[in-house]
């Protein structure tokens, strides 16, 4: 008689050692402190790819030293050339009393020139031509703004018949501008470790940055202003202002 013997495989010690393993893995999650849900790199490091996004703002502010004039003359006659003439003849006045005031020539620019024809028109036909006007301006950059006042009404009783702005400045703005963008940025890291707190989590390092800067719009004298505002135009140069925004994207640990 023959007895035949059948070789088992050893499915129970398998199934054991695989538990032993998945009981080990287990043991070194928990001796990490992560949790389920946690992602492991092959060295070991949390792999998560979450982040923070936030914004960061700061507005600095400064006294300007710079100021930016915009002048104009405007002459009317019946031909062209009397209407361009009497234009340049008081602009020429006004560029040299400017001269005179203390502003550089290097500083006034001319900015426009016009001559454009005057139209008068009937119920029926064409238009006709009843004279021209000339116009031309100049831009100065000056310095001395106590007397930005004396010389407007300079400019204006040399023959300038508009006064189209003032714009205030800093003439070395990029330390004001390196300055507000550390802040926005100081600003931004703030935020995101309040998040983070908030969250039980920690800020990381820096995945994505953006810079957008504004600045505000000139301080204008309106046109015609300082022919009504008579002598000593009061002029107050307040502050300028630097407006910056950041948007940061930290990673999180």
């Amino acid at each position: 008689m023959k007895i035949a013997f059948v070789r088992r495989r050893p499915t129970l010690y398998a199934g054991a050692l695989a538990l032993a393993v998945l009981v080990a893995i287990a043991g070194v999650l928990v001796a990490r402190g992560l949790g389920p849900g946690v992602a492991l790199a092959a060295d070991g490091t949390d792999a998560s790819t979450g982040s923070i996004s936030v914004n960061g703002q700061a507005t600095i502010k400064a006294a300007p030293d710079t100021a930016t004039i915009t002048f104009g003359v405007q002459a009317q006659a019946s031909n062209a050339a009397d209407a361009m003439a009497q234009c340049t003849s008081a602009m020429n006045r006004v560029i040299a009393t400017i001269i005179s005031s203390g502003v550089p020539r290097a500083n006034i620019q001319t900015t426009n020139v016009n001559l454009y024809p005057q139209y008068e028109y009937q119920e029926r036909g064409p238009g006709r031509i009843v004279g021209y006007q000339a116009s031309n301006q100049v831009s100065c950059t000056w310095t001395q703004l106590d007397k930005i006042g004396d010389l407007i009404d300079d400019a204006v009783q040399a023959g300038a018949n508009n006064v189209y702005g003032i714009t205030f400045s800093v003439a070395d703005s990029k330390a004001l501008y390196l300055e507000a963008i550390a802040e926005a940025v100081r600003d931004a890291r703030a935020k995101a470790e309040a998040l983070a707190a908030a969250a039980g989590c920690r800020v990381g390092s820096v995945k994505n940055m953006s810079l957008e800067s504004y600045v505000p719009g000139p301080v204008v004298l309106e046109r015609g202003m300082a022919a009504a505002a008579g002598s000593s135009v009061p002029v107050e140069p307040g502050m300028v202002e630097m407006v910056i925004y950041v948007r940061v994207e930290y990673g999180i640990q």
